[in-house]
């Protein structure tokens, strides 16, 4: 299934083995960037600067994880995220996922921070199909938009926006200092201020469902 060259194989399952065996891994660049050009964050062959958590720490991220064709496949079960070794602060993120078997659930990890954890300090931009767009806080994160003092969501502007399932959906996120807008295929769904984490890791959630992504993209602000 997976489109890895043959003589990757075997790096491949090495970083696969060590994702498994050590979920818990410390952030590998501390300090983070402020992209100054666009920079791939998937490059569609491999695992090149991503790392792998779950649930369970004896689950191989192979199980999860893979590329076929391109895209960057994620089984759903157990719990878990892939998460970037780099964090980024003062962003744009393109990212676009498709559910290709049915309803599923899964979201987009903004400034996560250690330590890695089901769930960590982060936003999320909620994927689950039907309501792509909601924030969630995680991990003890907050925004100031947040409806009461124990939500941890902040809903979404208008009607759903997503695609037909099957269908590959867009999500833009601008991170600027303590504000995070989304938008999803082109319409602005959500904007939140005051956020108590600004900078960190981007990660893809595993929740349960089959998701693909592919073009994973950070680039500057405007």
């Amino acid at each position: 299934m997976s489109s890895f060259p043959a003589n990757h194989a075997w790096s491949i399952a090495v970083l696969f083995f060590a994702a498994a065996t050590f979920p818990m891994f410390a952030q590998t660049d501390t300090s983070a960037i402020t992209p100054a050009t666009r920079t791939e964050l998937f490059n569609g062959r491999d695992f090149s600067g991503w790392t792998f958590v779950s649930k369970e720490t004896n689950a191989p991220a192979a199980t999860i994880w893979s590329v076929t064709n391109g895209v960057m496949v994620c089984q759903g079960k157990p719990n878990g995220y892939a998460r970037t070794t780099r964090g980024y602060r003062d962003y744009q993120l393109h990212a676009e996922w498709r559910f290709p078997a049915g309803p599923g659930n899964s979201g987009l990890f903004l400034h996560l921070n250690p330590p890695d954890k089901v769930w960590p300090n982060c936003l999320e931009t909620q994927l689950l199909s039907g309501n792509a767009g909601e924030i969630r806080c995680n991990g003890g994160s907050h925004v100031q938009e947040l409806p009461s003092t124990t939500a941890i969501a902040v809903p979404r502007r208008q009607p759903g926006t997503e695609k037909p399932l099957g269908e590959w959906n867009r999500c833009d996120i601008v991170c600027q200092g303590n504000t995070v807008i989304v938008r999803v295929n082109g319409v602005l769904q959500n904007e939140v201020t005051g956020a108590s984490v600004r900078s960190g890791a981007i990660g893809l959630q595993a929740e349960g469902k089959l998701v693909e992504f592919r073009n994973l993209v950070v680039e500057p602000l405007p």
